[in-house]
């Protein structure tokens, strides 16, 4: 029997080539003679960098540049021949900062432009940015300022030969009620002053960018994606996709899955969200159109997921205990439990 394994990591606790190896020893524990292949995979959000890595031949580049709060560091983005993928949580991540009203006024995204000057003088012409799991809400701006792009002059423009395309996995307008500073300002810091402020420069910025360019940013899904860089990406000239879709198709996911006789997923947990671009459901589509039953391992599952069936073959939550949220997200713990509920799967599997 042939699994293939595509687990997205367990935000804080471990990577997707973790849980995926942890799944491989609880299928072969109990059925020693099964084929496994393991994708590393991700939807655009953090660990993006590393499942690529994982599937492409490519090199990663340092580059000196500034976090979100403007403090020196060393960041670094994937080379793979003449594309480049650089992870916006690798420079300005929430995981950076303690969030904080003062953290949320000063969060700038100027730090990203440093990794895509350094694309291209390498000579790269396709330049992906994942848009998952930053500190920022300052619309895109600092990304505009640090490639001096201006609206009303002449400024940065992107070569004719490269493009600049940003992986996401939300679909929220500039602002507005499911604008970024409402959505995602509280996570990030933001009081309901700042939010406020945050969503009355946002409309502002965007009526300033109908009238000097022409373009609408409230109309584009995905615009309020990572605190607003969806905007500077389209602004830049740049355009977004949707990032499992984009990733599984860089990696030759469906054709991995093809080839199985059984398909394992999973995620951290299983909500409303996971039917909005994530990685489970993603694969379960693509496991479907082929006809392959699909098995899904998360952390938890939300009451509010339901119809599980609709996608998935089964669904189950790996905690054996009743544990704090900081115990049960251990990393050791964790991928114990992955192989133990895996080895619980496979020997009633085995019982046909």
């Amino acid at each position: 029997m042939h699994f293939t394994i595509a687990i997205d990591s367990f935000k804080g606790s471990a990577t997707s080539s973790q849980l995926n190896a942890a799944v491989e020893a609880g299928i072969l524990a109990v059925m020693p003679e099964a084929r496994v292949t393991k994708v590393a995979i991700a939807d655009g959000g953090e660990g993006t960098i590393a499942a690529l890595a994982e599937n492409l031949d490519g090199e990663f580049i340092e580059v000196e540049t500034l976090d979100l709060l403007k403090r020196p560091i060393m960041a670094k983005y994937l080379k793979v021949g003449n594309m480049a993928f650089i992870e916006s949580a690798e420079v300005v991540g929430l995981d950076k900062i303690v969030p904080t009203s003062e953290t949320y006024r000063q969060a700038t995204s100027f730090g990203l432009g440093a990794l895509i000057l350094d694309a291209i003088d390498r000579n790269c012409q396709k330049i992906y940015l994942t848009l998952g799991g930053t500190g920022t809400s300052d619309g895109g701006y600092g990304l505009l300022e640090s490639l001096n792009f201006s609206l009303t002059g002449d400024s940065f423009q992107l070569p004719s030969h490269v493009e600049l395309i940003g992986l996401t996995d939300v679909t929220n307008p500039y602002y507005g009620l499911q604008g970024y500073a409402a959505v995602f300002g509280a996570q990030k810091g933001g009081s309901p002053q700042d939010i406020a402020d945050s969503d009355a420069w946002a409309r502002s910025f965007a009526k300033m960018v109908s009238t000097q360019r022409g373009l609408d940013l409230q109309s584009i899904s995905g615009t309020g994606a990572a605190g607003g860089l969806g905007a500077a990406i389209r602004i830049l000239g740049g355009r977004l996709e949707a990032g499992f879709p984009s990733i599984a198709d860089l990696i030759g996911l469906e054709e991995q899955i093809k080839v199985s006789d059984i398909v394992i997923t999973g995620e951290g947990q299983l909500d409303m969200q996971s039917k909005s671009g994530k990685v489970p459901v993603g694969v379960a589509r693509m496991a479907q159109k082929h006809g392959k039953p699909v098995i899904a391992l998360c952390g938890s599952i939300s009451p509010k997921f339901t119809n599980t069936s609709d996608y998935f073959t089964g669904v189950f939550a790996i905690q054996r205990q009743v544990l704090t949220l900081a115990a049960a997200m251990e990393t050791e713990r964790t991928l114990d439990n992955v192989k133990k509920v895996m080895e619980n799967i496979i020997a009633l599997m085995a019982l046909d």
